[in-house]
């Protein structure tokens, strides 16, 4: 991944949502293969580039609490706007919320490039509708059903496509 440039297209959220999963979750460990499986659908997605919000999730590596523990410890985030360079073989996309133990290394509003292989899930909403989000769907299948509506929200999705084959 390399930091590209600071873009001002996306102001940052009022409330960030940051979750604990625990390492070794066989649900999200098969959320994750799925959309490493299916990034071709994510690419294609990119590539009409109509009237939609396309998103990476990709996982970045918490310097200070890894060098703490003596162990690698990571932090999933979604970047935003995403875009595609199929000659370069690179998306890239904005960071629009940071936890603090970030902030030293990367800003709300900076484009980051990235390869295929750093996504972790991917996420396309168009008109409504959610492609992909496959730990999204983990996240809220285990929320209860009253809080679901919230979450829908919060995603901007109005309804969850199939999943991809």
């Amino acid at each position: 991944m390399k930091r590209i440039a600071r873009g001002t297209d996306q102001s940052p959220s009022d409330e960030p949502t940051f979750r604990t999963v625990a390492r070794s979750d066989p649900e999200m460990a098969a959320a994750h293969r799925l959309a490493a499986a299916t990034i071709q659908h994510f690419a294609a997605h990119i590539a009409r580039s109509g009237d939609c919000v396309c998103a990476a999730k990709l996982r970045f590596r918490d310097p200070d609490l890894s060098e703490e523990l003596g162990e690698d410890e990571f932090v999933f985030l979604w970047l935003t706007s995403v875009t595609s360079d199929p000659k370069e073989q690179l998306f890239s996309g904005l960071f629009f919320e940071l936890p603090p133990q970030l902030t030293k290394w990367h800003q709300v509003g900076e484009r980051l490039a990235f390869g295929a292989e750093d996504i972790f899930d991917w996420m396309v909403v168009e008109h409504g509708t959610l492609h992909g989000g496959f730990t999204l769907r983990v996240t809220r299948q285990r929320l209860p059903e009253a809080e679901r509506a919230e979450y829908d929200r919060h995603v901007g999705a109005t309804s969850w496509h199939p999943l991809p084959e």
